[in-house]
């Protein structure tokens, strides 16, 4: 390939800008919308037999297209997939960066509040991804890129699979390097959502220690044994960003959190660490910097600020509503009892409290009295909807009156009402649901300060959640273990869609009253 060769007839090629497992990237101008573009010249390992090649060419065309649904301000853009002398070429948006394998390389690991930042952007990028039904395959540090601007971006979405699929076929060795696979995948395993989540993992794990879990020697075979025992070393340098990287790189997949997960507990670690908000000191000021970027909003136009559009692009998933997870904090952060010491709420705080009290010795008596009648907080219903017949709770059918799938009926048997504090705790959630989505007002003082900022994105965040609602239901509610409480929530859309959760909400009593403080999706349908 020389410098100045079209190719397709419209792309010029300027330079080349680096090499991998999986091809050559090039700087060139698009002749005729007049814009630079990266240029992916996708290439075999070596061995390769002719009828493979043939199929990985089709696999990278297939795969560049489905990437192309991918429309995130933090993965990068696929404009094109082009063929070129019988080989494909990904066309793809060009950022002017240094990868994070190049900046952990040439300066040294990142201190764990910039980890944070760079990983959230990263899980945003994923989540979206994840939200199209695309799994990534290849997280690792030499596909995340840092901006000169402090933008961190993600690339090569599922071009790996191409290449994998036909190396093994042909040679029956994998492409690439094995360090941040998933163990599941070094035993052979498909890759899917959660891989993803243990290879941004590893990744992280990797800026923060300056080396992936399982080290990166050269003996590509040992690798991939220690890979697949899952058996790493407790990182060492990562300070805060411990607890969630343990969870990460949980060797079961199960135990791993979901995406959406990762992304929300980085944006806090990243917020809450200021005062190394910083790359290492060896960097130079002039370096990259990685900021902490708000939530892309749940909806926006298909083109992007400068005027790209994306083939048929998937939106990041909306800010989370009330039942997305934050991670676990058993009390509420510092100043927020402080900021509702005042306003309006301090003003009713003895009429609350004594509400409370009511409400807790009302309903535990309503309990005892009904036994397994079905009139525990278990059976309660919320939302607009006045159907008398619902759906059996265990069938996923909906209402014959099409609304969304209701309270458990009067064969369910409620849950055992507990101690006062946990009847007190059920009957905030139910309260709370009977809410939503009509008063979004009041719902939102059902919630923590530390819960309205950090997972609704403050109230034009929940309102836009709750806005395409048209009624909510909540069922099986029930203690947890400490203060929370297990409960299923089905949303009702009001395109018709129906969507089941069940939650387990962390609750903090806030001046006597119980509001919930954070949610933990355990299932979903």
């Amino acid at each position: 390939m020389a410098e100045d060769e079209l190719i397709a007839e419209r792309y010029r090629v300027v330079a080349r800008v680096g090499s991998g497992a999986m091809g050559v990237v090039w700087r060139a101008e698009d002749e005729r919308l007049r814009r630079t573009v990266a240029l992916k010249q996708v290439r075999l390992p070596g061995g390769v037999d002719e009828h493979s090649t043939e199929q990985a060419h089709h696999r990278v065309m297939r795969e560049g297209r489905l990437v192309a649904r991918i429309h995130h301000p933090h993965a990068i853009a696929m404009f094109d997939v082009v063929d070129h002398d019988g080989e494909p070429w990904l066309v793809m948006e060009y950022l002017a960066s240094r990868s994070l394998a190049e900046v952990v390389a040439a300066d040294g690991p990142l201190t764990p509040h910039a980890a944070a930042a760079m990983g959230h952007q990263v899980a945003a990028a994923l989540t979206a991804a994840h939200a199209a039904g695309i799994v990534h395959r290849d997280v690792k540090p030499g596909n995340v890129l840092l901006g000169t601007d402090g933008v961190v971006k993600v690339t090569d979405f599922g071009i790996s699979r191409a290449i994998d699929e036909a190396t093994l076929t042909s040679s029956g060795m994998m492409a690439g390097t094995p360090a941040y696979l998933a163990p599941e995948i070094a035993r052979g395993a498909a890759a899917d959502f959660r891989s993803d989540v243990y290879s941004l993992g590893s990744t992280i794990y990797a800026a923060v220690e300056g080396e992936p879990p399982f080290g990166s020697g050269e003996n590509a075979l040992a690798l991939v044994h220690r890979v697949a025992s899952g058996d790493h070393p407790p990182p060492r340098r990562a300070g805060s960003l411990t607890p969630l990287l343990e969870r990460m790189l949980a060797a079961d997949p199960v135990h791993r959190p979901e995406m959406h997960q990762v992304r929300d507990e980085l944006e806090r670690l990243a917020a809450v660490d200021v005062e190394t908000d910083a790359w290492p000191e060896e960097v130079p000021a002039t370096g990259p910097t990685v900021p902490v970027t708000p939530r892309t909003p749940s909806t926006g136009p298909e083109g992007t600020a400068d005027g790209r559009v994306a083939v048929a692009p998937v939106p990041a998933p909306p800010a989370p509503g009330p039942t997305r997870p934050l991670p676990h904090r058993a009390d509420p952060a510092p100043g927020d009892e402080e900021r509702a010491e005042s306003g309006p709420a301090a003003r009713r705080r003895p009429l609350l409290i004594g509400l409370a009290v009511l409400v807790v010795a009302a309903v535990a008596v309503v309990a005892l009295v009904l036994g397994t009648n079905g009139g525990g907080v278990g059976g309660a219903t919320t939302g607009p909807s006045t159907a008398t017949d619902r759906a059996d709770p265990g069938s996923g059918t909906a209402p014959d009156d099409g609304s969304a799938a209701g309270a458990s009926d009067a064969s369910d048997a409620p849950p055992a009402p507990g101690t006062p504090d946990q009847v007190a705790q059920q009957q905030a959630v139910v309260d709370y649901y009977g809410l939503i989505p009509s008063d979004l007002a009041e719902g939102w003082q059902r919630l923590t300060p530390s819960y309205q900022r950090n997972t609704a994105g403050g109230f034009a965040g929940y309102s836009a959640f709750w806005g395409d609602m048209r009624e909510v239901t909540v069922r099986g509610v029930s203690p947890a273990a400490g203060d929370a409480v297990d409960a299923t929530v089905t949303y009702g859309y009001r395109d018709g869609r129906t969507s089941e959760e069940r939650t387990v909400f962390r609750m903090v009593r806030v001046d006597g009253v119980w509001k919930i403080d954070g949610s933990q999706v355990l299932s979903s349908r």
